[in-house]
């Protein structure tokens, strides 16, 4: 996954603006590309999350400099609990995850909770909708929002300037927001 999704994880990450003294926090950090890439944008905390045990070992393999150092903490956990303060990032990404949130509205409303005011979420989604999920969604059991459900969603866990876009070519989903 890390080497398939390079071109989705800097389509993500540009919208993502990710500065030098933001805090970043990447949700469903799984084999741990997006969170490197997210240590190399910024020299401040960077924080990971997934509830997969395997997927994070993938992710302190990669970074185990950043972790000694207490620069990246990462944890095995629900989207939808996680042992963050409120307001500690300014930006928290979400790449191919949240098809299997178990609750949508809640992991959404965990992640304006731990956002700073004016903190930005960028969900990126390589499927746009269920129909282009194809045959994956069903082996995978996955729950594949479209931009309008997920810009409903963003808006009712209290985030706000939601944007939805497309990529031209790839038709990969890209949703913006602002705690």
């Amino acid at each position: 996954m890390n080497l398939a999704h390079g071109a989705l994880h800097r389509w993500g990450l540009a919208a993502a603006q990710v500065g030098e003294q933001d805090r970043a926090l990447d949700i469903g950090c799984g084999g741990g590309a997006v969170v490197h890439r997210l240590l190399r944008a910024t020299r401040r905390e960077v924080g990971g999350v997934d509830h997969s045990a395997t997927a994070l070992v993938h992710t302190r393999r990669l970074c185990p400099d950043a972790i000694a150092s207490g620069r990246l903490r990462v944890y095995e956990t629900s989207v939808e609990d996680m042992p963050f303060a409120d307001g500690f990032f300014d930006v928290a990404t979400a790449f191919e995850t949240v098809y299997f949130w178990p609750d949508l509205h809640a992991g959404l409303t965990e992640v304006h909770r731990v956002l700073r005011p004016g903190g930005r979420l960028v969900i990126t989604n390589e499927a746009a909708d269920r129909a282009s999920a194809g045959s994956w969604a069903d082996r995978l059991q996955m729950n594949v929002p479209d931009g309008d459900v997920l810009r409903e969603a963003c808006e009712a866990s209290g985030f706000n300037r939601v944007e939805v876009d497309q990529h031209p070519r790839r038709g990969w989903l890209r949703v913006t927001a602002q705690a």
